[in-house]
């Protein structure tokens, strides 16, 4: 807060202090207001996140990656990735892991066979090997600033805005996901329900790093009474591989400091809107993108702008990959599994994390857009009727925020 302060001097006259101009925060930077223990435990949990694992600390034995920061880097410390990142997801019936693997997450390396010991030497796994595939999806990863507020905005505030049998008939039927502790609001399909479920997953799934719970049941984000988890499994369960390294193969302390680190990432920095952005700004809402990508959600912190409503959506058969993740809010009109829906990816920073989309297919924000379906194919219409000064305002107001 700027704060004009006068004093009265012996003279009679009043002497104004010069208010002082807001810090900047840059991406990577924490949120502002940290104790000075606090700013420690972030900088330990950034270590631990940058940190390269080796087999003899746990690596493997299958893995995709040997870092946080593998996945997690452009164009800072806990962003997203390139598409050279991207990794394989194969199921089942869309939902069952491949026999012997610990999720549907396929590891890119660790041997030519899914039974052969690791090695960080070997080359690339190739997906030909793997028998009887039914669904095959590929993930780019998804940057993680300001992701710790999501754990402070209410179920009922995301319930609020489900509308899973579109009753206002607007063409726009979000609804919930659940995961093995509650309403979901991180992941591609709003998955999972807090950070450190959210943690804890890719830990071992991209590089079979094991753990055990820290908050477990306890960090489940406000499940309040009638929005009763739907998921199987628990997130009380330790995760434990047979690699040879006594589990778990990271320490209690150490996981809480990656929590930490991810849950105090600020959020990435709108600018001022000039003339051009504002107009920007009512063709968005105008044209309907709103409707999913709300400007802002109330919680507990104040109001969070990451202009989304962390529900999921059908996106259209371009965009479907098939595979079914949480168990969704059951409905009469929609299946009981995600494999045509996506969460309403947050947009605050949005022109700062090319490529687009869950798989990065889009390499820019126009083409993004343009392979919007399903739920949101009225908008991507009303997107290309505009005229090209209408979409360039539209494509700037992005780009500030």
């Amino acid at each position: 807060m700027l704060l004009a302060l006068s004093a009265c001097s012996g003279g009679g006259t009043s002497a104004t202090v010069t208010p002082q101009p807001q810090p900047v925060i840059a991406l990577g930077d924490p949120v502002q207001g940290l104790t000075a223990a606090e700013l420690a435990t972030f900088q330990r949990g950034r270590a631990l996140f940058a940190k390269r694992f080796a087999p003899s600390e746990g690596l493997g034995p299958l893995y995709n990656a040997t870092s946080c920061e593998s996945c997690h880097s452009d164009p800072v410390l806990g962003g997203g990735a390139d598409l050279y990142r991207n990794f394989f997801m194969s199921a089942f019936n869309g939902t069952d892991p491949l026999s012997g693997l610990p999720s549907v997450v396929i590891p890119a390396f660790g041997g030519t066979s899914l039974a052969q010991p690791h090695s960080l030497t070997r080359g690339r796994y190739s997906m030909s090997n793997v028998p009887g595939l039914v669904t095959i999806a590929q993930r780019n990863s998804i940057p993680l600033f300001g992701v710790g507020l999501f754990e402070f905005i209410s179920n009922e505030t995301i319930l609020s805005n489900a509308d899973p049998e579109d009753l206002d008939a607007d063409g726009v039927s979000g609804r919930l996901n659940n995961d093995a502790a509650g309403v979901g609001r991180f992941g591609l399909k709003s998955q999972s329900n807090n950070i450190e479920l959210f943690t804890r997953a890719p830990l071992m799934n991209q590089m079979g790093i094991t753990s055990n719970p820290f908050q477990g049941s306890a960090g489940t984000v406000s499940l309040e009474p009638g929005v009763a988890p739907q998921a199987s499994g628990s997130p009380n369960s330790p995760t434990t591989d047979g690699d040879g390294v006594p589990d778990p193969e990271i320490s209690s302390e150490q996981l809480a400091d990656l929590i930490f680190f991810t849950r105090r990432l600020a959020p990435p920095q709108p600018r001022a809107l000039a003339a051009r952005e504002s107009r920007g700004r009512a063709t968005f809402s105008a044209i309907g993108c709103a409707a999913c990508h709300l400007p802002e959600l109330t919680s507990s912190r104040g109001p969070v702008r990451a202009y989304t409503d962390l529900l999921i959506h059908d996106m259209g058969d371009e965009l479907a990959d098939h595979m079914g993740l949480g168990r969704p809010q059951i409905t009469r009109n929609d299946p009981d599994h995600t494999g045509r829906e996506f969460r309403t990816s947050p947009l605050w920073g949005v022109s700062r994390f090319a490529p687009y989309l869950h798989d990065g297919r889009a390499e820019t924000i126009d083409e993004a857009i343009l392979m919007h379906g399903g739920e949101s194919l009225g908008a991507r219409q009303r997107y290309e009727s505009l005229d090209a000064a209408e979409r360039a305002d539209l494509l700037a107001f992005l780009e500030a925020l």
